[in-house]
């Protein structure tokens, strides 16, 4: 063994001995081999440090994601400038969805069923007339039109000339 690798073993002996109060003399066969891993433990953590650092380093450049607030109302505002960015991505959105519904209901022919739903009022004066015979059965009575208009129905009785009868269901009981 070289000066320099006995002076680094007692070196290395008096470390064990003040840190971990354990004595090795420099003749131990098993004090060269301690500080052989004691050198690659150091030399491996210290280019994992290395490491370490060149990787942060270049995340930094990346994508920084620092947020300094130095004065007393710069979260505040900087909250506040989140909530309107929602805000905005909120509104946007829902006219987007108001703007396809508009869409769909010009394409789907949701206009011809609102025309239904208003001439439900004619529904209605059709209902006043309905009447209900000895067996339970509701009818109507239809008067002929002029010409022959009258269109065939599945279940209906002519009663004169002038009028067609047309059965709508039984009375639930």
């Amino acid at each position: 063994m070289t000066d320099q690798a006995q002076k680094n073993l007692r070196s290395y002996s008096a470390y064990f001995l003040k840190a971990h109060g354990l004595y090795y003399p420099e003749s131990d066969p098993l004090l060269p081999a301690l500080y052989s891993i004691h050198l690659e433990m150091e030399q491996n953590s210290q280019t994992n440090r290395e490491i370490a650092s060149l990787i942060k380093e270049v995340s930094s450049k990346i994508n920084p994601k620092q947020f300094n607030f130095y004065s007393g109302d710069a979260a505040e505002k900087f909250q506040k400038g989140i909530t309107l960015r929602w805000m905005l991505v909120g509104i946007l959105s829902l006219i987007l969805v108001w703007g396809a519904v508009i869409y769909l209901s010009m394409t789907n022919d949701f206009d011809r069923a609102r025309i239904i739903i208003g001439s439900s009022r004619n529904a209605d004066e059709l209902l006043k007339r309905v009447k209900k015979d000895n067996e339970g059965f509701y009818y109507l009575d239809f008067s002929a039109a002029s010409g022959n208009s009258v269109k065939s129905f599945n279940e209906f009785s002519i009663l004169n000339p002038k009028t067609v009868r047309v059965y709508l269901g039984k009375e639930a009981k």
